[in-house]
């Protein structure tokens, strides 16, 4: 990644198409912030018309790049059925700087901290005034560091973001204490119980603390001011599949402040697919995956009645 001299104001919202890929309906940019370039992806489904449209911004992993994302989540494929274009913007060294760490530093360029949350703000706000995206629908998901970063946006973005679901983390002790959106943003969070990366059950970090899932969900549910919930066992597809999902639904919240909760019983760092297990090293790495949920559809099925 090559860097460039800061333009300021100048760069403001400046995009330069690197190269369209029309067989795979992605478009290939780079965006300038901070100096720096930073690429994104943007799937266009091909019989998708010109105009504003319904936009899912697609945050990835740790160490994961936008293709790996691609593969894990299989959004593309839901975007394709459901008519809405996908952003998969890529974190500066495969990291996200989601805010005050637990661990090690946010990643940095010299001595300046990396501003994802500016990044993200501007690339919407670019996308909004070039009618590509419906400024009421823009949503936001991300998996394992990239769900932390998610959880960040909700929180930051709430006046441009509709909806978030983060994957696979809880949000940090400190995620929740900085955590003011200025509107109820709906949650829906997809979280393994035997995830070993990740812990459903929170855990120390160098500096701080990650938040179990319950917790994490107890927050937004007390911000919303949900007043109940249900529970349900979705059906199980699969035999040989170990894991299995509750699906757990916050009720009585205001404002629209819907909290869903996907608790994948056995499940790990992965997140749930119908897709055949094609990465045996996967399962030793991550432990099991469910495979009674296709995730890229369960989250439009949540976003799509949600406008902002």
């Amino acid at each position: 990644m090559r860097t460039r001299k800061s333009c300021g104001i100048c760069v403001f919202g400046l995009l330069a198409l690197a190269g369209p890929s029309a067989a795979r309906g992605d478009e290939i940019i780079t965006f300038i912030h901070q100096g720096i370039d930073r690429p994104l992806i943007l799937h266009h489904p091909s019989a998708m018309p010109t105009g504003p449209a319904p936009l899912v911004i697609a945050l990835q992993g740790l160490g994961q790049d936008a293709d790996g994302l691609k593969r894990a989540l299989r959004l593309d494929a839901a975007a394709d059925r459901a008519g809405f274009r996908v952003l998969y913007p890529d974190a500066f060294g495969h990291a996200w700087s989601y805010g005050r760490p637990i661990n090690q530093p946010m990643p940095k360029i010299g001595e300046e901290t990396i501003d994802d949350v500016g990044l993200i703000r501007r690339v919407i706000d670019d996308f909004v005034e070039r009618k590509v995206a419906d400024p009421a629908r823009i949503y936001v998901t991300g998996m394992s560091r990239g769900g932390l970063m998610a959880y960040t946006l909700a929180c930051a973005l709430a006046d441009r973001i509709a909806a978030a679901a983060p994957l696979i983390s809880g949000m940090t002790e400190y995620q929740r204490e900085d955590c003011r959106p200025a509107r109820a943003m709906p949650i829906m969070v997809v979280a393994g119980t035997a995830d070993q990366t990740q812990s459903f059950g929170g855990g120390a970090g160098l500096v701080g603390r990650l938040l179990s899932v319950p917790d994490t969900i107890d927050f937004w549910r007390t911000l919303h001011g949900c007043t109940g919930s249900t529970a349900r066992a979705l059906p199980h597809r699969d035999p040989a599949d170990l894991t299995s999902v509750t699906l757990v639904d916050w009720t009585g919240c205001r404002d629209g402040g819907r909290v869903l909760l996907y608790r994948v019983e056995g499940g790990g760092h992965r997140v749930p697919t119908f897709a055949p297990e094609s990465n045996p090293e996967g399962v030793k790495r991550s432990n099991l995956r469910n495979r009674d949920i296709e995730t890229a559809d369960d989250i439009w099925a949540f976003f799509k009645d949600i406008s902002r």
